[in-house]
């Protein structure tokens, strides 16, 4: 096996300047116990050393940023870093607080070779805001150990040999490495310093007998893992079904494009849970909260399945300005539901894609997210042959525009090819001679099982009762004729028992 170390040094500072808008290039420091456990660059350069108090670094740089520690938040953030990096390989394994390790071997030939595989992996963590070393060797633990003391291991430039020997390859790339970038307990490693051992290489070479005499059997059995002596299991991570995900605001946020940043790198993250999986949502709920009052919650749709971050902030926008927002937010997060396959739209020898289905569904989620979902209706088919009944609308956010189209296409199968696109409710009754018939007749007669209701309906009043009547068995002879205006008209000619004829308008042609 061949595991790759990522180590984040300033993931607990780098989580939480990641919740601030913009670029933070001021001194910041992170505390526990009032204490400065993690100092960035701008901070570093300042002399304010590891250890010292807030109070000490505050005299030196009054405008220092500082930040409590919140390990739930970094475990949070480990856990984001590590289905990210499941894209790569299917064997991940966070090692906390702030490393994850992943077994590469099988990966090498599909991402193009270690240096390559390591280099994106790399270039995604700088996008994301995190500093990293990285390590390659033969066990996870001197994986681990490389990448926290920033060495990238004798196997970075080349890929080891299927059939080296784990622990001499181990042995041989920790050569060097200080022991405070193992796992080993700090009361075993004060005892070892005040022996003149520091490096793991001098431990290695002692006797493992007085070794384990001295220091009891944890020490033998983390060194006999480390060098491969010993098999060293690791949990994988299985990344979750659905995407649920939050950001915790450390000030309270006024104003709805204060609200942007965080929502931005919320429908990034979902950008790339998707396109791991080949995703797509046709769904998207924020839900921002405050420190009082009830939360506000928004629903994005889509008309087909999308997985690009520009669309989730840009409709997502939309919807915000014409919301209700909590006057301070101290929380916003996404949900994403509705995930289906998506599918990529292949372009033609002119370079346009075929049909040009994204281009409709983007005209819909504009409108939707412009004037409000229940405006935009789409076409479906009813299975009955009436006209008035033979179709019916629907939400297009709900079944999109590629099932309006197929909607459409079975609309005519049904209907045929003469109908128009304009149907009276009700049919108007007119003077048959007034109009010019070309073609016809054509039969329509069904709605037998609702003949008996008819029959109440035209007896109990028929003139009072319109929406009943048109709902009733029909028998009708269509035919197409011209006004005397010249539109073009569908007209139909009721069969009664009775000898006189009834005729109605019942729509026009475009």
């Amino acid at each position: 096996m061949l595991w790759l170390a990522l180590h984040f040094p300033m993931m607990g500072l780098e989580e939480r300047l990641d919740t601030l808008d913009g670029d933070v290039a001021e001194p910041a420091v992170l505390l526990e116990d009032n204490r400065v456990v993690l100092a960035n660059e701008q901070a570093r350069d300042a002399e304010i050393s590891l250890g010292s108090t807030l109070a000490t670094a505050n005299s030196i740089l009054p405008e220092l940023k500082h930040f409590n520690r919140d390990p739930a938040a970094e475990h949070e953030r480990l856990g984001m870093l590590a289905t990210i990096a499941y894209r790569y390989t299917p064997k991940v394994s966070p090692a906390p607080p702030d490393a994850l390790l992943l077994e590469v071997r099988g990966s090498l030939r599909l991402f193009g070779g270690m240096n390559a595989l390591v280099d994106e992996l790399a270039d995604l963590c700088r996008r994301l805001g995190h500093e990293l070393n990285r390590a390659v060797a033969t066990t996870p633990l001197a994986a681990l150990m490389l990448a926290r003391a920033g060495s990238g291991g004798a196997s970075m430039g080349q890929t080891v040999a299927p059939h080296s020997r784990p622990g001499r390859e181990a042995v041989a790339s920790l050569k060097g490495v200080p022991l405070t970038h193992s796992d080993l307990p700090a009361k075993d490693l004060e005892r070892l310093a005040n022996m003149g051992i520091t490096r793991i290489d001098e431990l290695l070479r002692l006797p493992l007998r007085e070794l384990g005499k001295r220091f009891g059997p944890t020490l033998i059995d983390y060194l006999a893992r480390l060098t491969g002596q010993k098999a060293d299991p690791r949990a994988f991570i299985k990344p979750p079904e659905r995407f649920h995900s939050s950001i915790h605001l450390l000030e309270p946020v006024r104003g709805k494009d204060a609200l942007l940043f965080p929502m931005r790198r919320l429908a990034a993250e979902l950008a790339r849970w998707l396109a791991r999986r080949r995703f797509g949502t046709r769904l998207l709920i924020w839900t921002v909260k405050s420190l009082r009052g009830p939360a506000v919650t928004l629903s994005v749709e889509f008309a087909q399945p999308r997985r690009d971050d520009q669309s989730f902030l840009a409709l997502s926008k939309l919807k915000l300005d014409s919301a209700d927002m909590p006057e301070e937010a101290m929380s916003i997060s996404l949900r994403a539901d509705f995930i289906a396959p998506f599918r990529t739209a292949f372009a033609d020898l002119w370079g346009s894609t075929a049909g040009g289905g994204a281009t409709h569904a983007e005209l819909v989620d504009l409108l939707a997210a412009k004037i409000g979902g229940e405006a935009v209706r789409g076409l479906r088919t009813v299975d009955d042959h009436r006209p008035e009944l033979a179709w019916s609308t629907k939400h297009a956010g709900r079944w999109g525009v590629g099932a309006s189209a197929k909607a459409s296409g079975r609309l005519a199968a049904v209907l045929g090819p003469f109908r128009p696109m304009w149907l009276l409710d009700p049919p108007q009754p007119i003077d048959a001679e007034c109009y010019e018939l070309v073609s016809g007749p054509e039969r329509i007669e069904t709605g037998w099982w609702e003949r008996d209701r008819c029959a109440a309906a035209q007896e109990f009043a028929t003139r009072t009762l319109p929406e009943e009547r048109d709902r009733c068995a029909i028998a009708r002879d269509y035919y197409v004729g011209y006004s005397e205006r010249g539109a073009r008209c569908w007209l139909y000619r009721e069969q009664l028992e009775q000898k006189n004829e009834r005729w109605f308008l019942h729509g026009y042609f475009s």
